[in-house]
């Protein structure tokens, strides 16, 4: 895994954006600054990275939102980890699967409003531009900088509730 996969792009009308410490289990996957993290299972006081191919509305744990910092965990204490709760105006900014994807301008205006979700099939996070819209996707593009290969994207409300599209 990689530190600062996502990082903050802007935080819209409220001008800051609300964080919340999470507690992270022992000998559990380290979280690193800058990975979306979930809720480990329904009723779990704890949190994970998020998986491959999420975070998918109406199945994924909900959501919680970006690791600020580390979790503090080790191989036998629970710990925490500080985390960036996403609101309605939040936009985040990352790397797409492909930058061949993302590498005109043209390309990058015609994946706006989609719903799309994070790829994990390397060491790090990256948005799946390839898959295209997909309906009960987490993360809704926002544009993007086609010199850089990001796509920033908001967290749709309902992949931080677990309601159904």
């Amino acid at each position: 895994m990689a530190r600062h996969d996502i990082t903050i792009k802007d935080v819209g009308r409220a001008g800051v954006l609300n964080t919340r410490v999470c507690q992270t289990e022992a000998a559990a996957t380290a979280i690193l600054a800058g990975e979306p993290v979930i809720i480990k299972s329904t009723g779990s006081p704890y949190v994970i990275p998020m998986a491959d191919a999420t975070p998918v509305i109406g199945t994924t744990v909900e959501m919680v939102g970006i690791a600020k910092g580390d979790s503090t965990h080790t191989a036998s204490a629970d710990g925490t980890v500080e985390v960036y709760i996403p609101g309605p105006d939040t936009i985040f900014a990352i790397k797409a699967k492909s930058a061949a994807a993302v590498d005109t301008l043209a390309e990058v205006k015609a994946l706006e409003n989609d719903c799309l979700l994070f790829d994990l099939t390397s060491d790090d996070y990256t948005i799946d531009t390839a898959a295209g819209h997909v309906i009960t996707g987490g993360l809704q593009v926002t544009g993007g900088d086609h010199n850089k290969g990001l796509v920033y994207f908001k967290v749709r409300q309902n992949a931080l509730t677990g309601l159904v599209a």
